[in-house]
């Protein structure tokens, strides 16, 4: 059972981080899944996959409502969990799927309720039929459908996801990095866009900004204010992030800041800085 197990991992740690944001909550639930599946009488089931499938997003969904609680109190912006390439090997096959593992996108999730989220995902973004979603969720087709409808409008209300990350966006980031460097405010406001954001996770753990730091100026001026201790203290690592441009920062072997970049129109749209250390825990063997 175990190489049938292992033959949808991928996928099923997909769905597990699109729906938790948190790769360690998401390796958790694919542990749990493994125990249950070990369980089954293979020849009571047609589908190995569509029952692995299932038991996942039924697991994130009752996890999700029993951490609703602790998301609503939590301080500062939330973030997801950082995922780098090495954490997961597969996070996406296609440009579709790589688009909803953005640091926006997922941020955007945290609108939906839980089975909201999977409804959406599972239909939008995995690509499963009506029939078989709403025999995951418990719903008829026709409540999945206005589902569906209604998340595509709550989500369009927000900032729309960055394209794909591209060579250019790559270098991009390593000029604005060298300008933020050398503390000229001149030369970090030519590579923002006007109503670029920062968006600091502590979790209340770390010093970070509590709510998201808005505008071209009070970007460049906090990113000023923050860069000299990074520059003399911490080992500096360029990297992909959600499967955008990113840098990882560790002292003493040990990771403090992860950032992901959104470049829109050869500029830096946005900035999400991970710095709670619960978040980053899982970053020490890959980073």
């Amino acid at each position: 059972m175990i190489e049938v197990f292992n033959t949808h991992r991928s996928l099923l740690f997909g769905i597990a981080y699109r729906m938790l944001g948190r790769v360690s909550e998401a390796e958790d639930a694919l542990q749990e899944v493994w125990v249950r599946w070990q369980k089954q009488d293979a020849a009571d089931i047609q589908s190995p996959k569509a029952w692995l499938v299932s038991a996942t997003t039924r697991l994130c969904i009752d996890q999700l409502r029993s951490a609703r609680r602790q998301r609503e109190d939590y301080y500062g912006v939330w973030l997801p969990e950082p995922l780098m390439p090495r954490t997961e090997k597969d996070p996406g096959d296609s440009a579709e799927l790589a688009d909803s593992l953005t640091m926006a996108f997922m941020m955007m999730l945290e609108s939906l309720g839980p089975t909201e989220r999977a409804v959406f995902l599972l239909r939008e973004v995995f690509g499963y039929d009506y029939a078989y979603t709403a025999a995951i969720v418990g719903k008829s087709e026709a409540n999945c459908r206005q589902i569906v409808r209604r998340a595509k409008v709550q989500l369009q209300a927000g900032a729309k996801p960055p394209p794909p990350p591209t060579e250019q966006a790559r270098r991009l980031v390593e000029h604005f990095l060298a300008a933020t460097a050398s503390g000229e405010v001149k030369d970090i406001l030519a590579l923002l866009t006007e109503e670029s954001v920062v968006y600091s996770d502590g979790g209340g753990q770390v010093k970070a900004a509590g709510l998201p730091i808005r505008g071209a100026d009070r970007v460049s001026r906090f990113l000023v204010g923050i860069w000299p201790r990074f520059v003399a203290e911490m080992e500096r690592r360029l990297v992909d992030i959600n499967g955008s441009p990113g840098l990882i920062m560790r002292l003493n072997g040990q990771v403090h800041y992860a950032f992901s970049f959104e470049v829109s129109d050869n500029r830096v749209q946005a900035i999400y800085v991970i710095c709670n250390p619960d978040k980053l825990r899982h970053l020490a063997a890959t980073a």
